[in-house]
């Protein structure tokens, strides 16, 4: 039937683009701050979500991806970002700082919020790691699990990065040509 595999195609192209392409939100942080993510990346900043439990095996993985972000700080000061969620917005706030805390993870903002979902990314996984980025809300990388790598995701922001500094050279040449014209 036409209807059935239409509908069929339409789920399938929908997981498709929901992993190559960020979902926007708008959430508050434990500390009470607004995010909104496609205003983040369309100002240059690359995301790092990590979505955790919290649990033993989340923190090797996600700590992982914490290291990549810091290896940024100063070369790109302000401009990575990690977020560590909690998976299904059930543990407290501050459950989730300290768990952050003891296990080496002390410069992150924190969301306990069912407004960051991981399965708008695929299969849900402890911990899930996605790096966002670019004026495009590309998702350059999305793993579960022991799949989680620091290499990987180090070179996923710096693609990140790098994408944005391509458009932002772009729009810096079209506004120069329009200035001497």
């Amino acid at each position: 039937n036409i209807f059935s595999l239409s509908a069929i195609l339409i789920i399938s192209l929908g997981s498709v683009f929901s992993q190559s392409l960020a979902t926007d939100f708008t959430a508050s942080d434990c500390e009470g701050n607004s995010h909104h993510l496609f205003s983040e990346l369309d100002n240059g900043k690359v995301v790092v979500i990590a979505w955790v439990m919290p649990c033993s095996p989340c923190a090797t993985y996600a700590g992982y991806a914490y290291s990549a972000v810091q290896t940024f700080s100063i070369s790109h000061p302000g401009k990575v970002d990690f977020y560590l969620v909690d998976d299904y917005a059930n543990t407290s706030c501050s459950n989730l700082v300290n768990w952050g805390n003891s296990n080496q993870m002390p410069l992150n903002t924190v969301f306990s919020t069912g407004a960051i979902n991981m399965s708008d990314y695929g299969d849900n996984g402890m911990p899930k790691v996605v790096v966002l980025g670019g004026v495009d809300h590309s998702v350059y990388y999305n793993m579960n699990d022991n799949q989680i790598n620091f290499v990987d995701v180090q070179s996923a922001i710096n693609t990140a990065l790098a994408s944005f500094k391509k458009v932002d050279s772009i729009m810096n040449t079209k506004a120069r040509d329009e200035t001497v014209s």
